[in-house]
């Protein structure tokens, strides 16, 4: 059964369901620790896209009881949504412009107070350095819990990805706190009686 459903939302759903059957609580609770550092679906996201996707005949749900527990309801994925999310998998990931606050800052950093950018720099580079750690964490525990599970190679890639960002983005602090140093000298020295630019 096609779908119109234009949103990514819908295969990321699709994607937790292909591991088995979840409740919408279950799948965003799987997401925070394991797509989460790349993707996540809030509750006000999850709901309406089940909703839709029951409609669509992507997932089915059913309501289960359980002894002493409140009834939940529970999607399983259709063979309509296996192949919806075979084909998706084989379409190329849209473009994404990021939105990243601190570069914008950065940008525009000439017009700041001394010492405000270099400040949230450094603040940047600390909190990369726990994700660092916290990715290398996720690796290991990757490889040791999931090592004969089919997905294991594919989840470890996405764990080496943030890996390799966090090195990046930690050199990039780095590299950008020495070179505001020597733009903080200069600064300096105009300030301190030096005729800058008008000499």
């Amino acid at each position: 059964m096609k779908t119109e459903l234009k949103t990514s939302t819908v295969e990321s759903l699709l994607g937790v369901l292909s591991l088995r059957p979840m409740s919408g609580y279950e799948m965003r609770q799987f997401m925070e620790y394991s797509t989460g550092n790349f993707w996540r679906e809030s509750f006000g996201q999850i709901y309406p896209a089940l909703k839709r996707m029951v409609t669509a005949g992507l997932v089915t749900v059913e309501e289960q009881k359980g002894d002493g527990h409140p009834a939940k309801k529970v999607y399983r994925m259709t063979e309509a949504g296996a192949e919806h999310l075979r084909g998706w998998l084989g379409i190329a990931a849209k473009p994404q412009v990021p939105r990243n606050e601190l570069l914008l800052k950065v940008f525009f950093g000439d017009r700041a107070e001394a010492g405000a950018i270099a400040m949230q720099v450094r603040e940047w580079k600390a909190k990369e350095e726990v994700n660092l750690q916290r990715y290398e964490r996720t690796l290991s525990e990757i490889e040791t819990k999931f090592a004969a599970h089919p997905g294991m190679p594919f989840w470890r890639m996405t764990a080496r990805y943030g890996i390799a960002q966090a090195k990046a983005l930690i050199g990039w602090c780095e590299a950008t706190l020495e070179e505001m140093q020597g733009v903080g000298s200069r600064e300096q020295g105009v300030e301190s009686g030096g005729c800058g630019d008008e000499c």
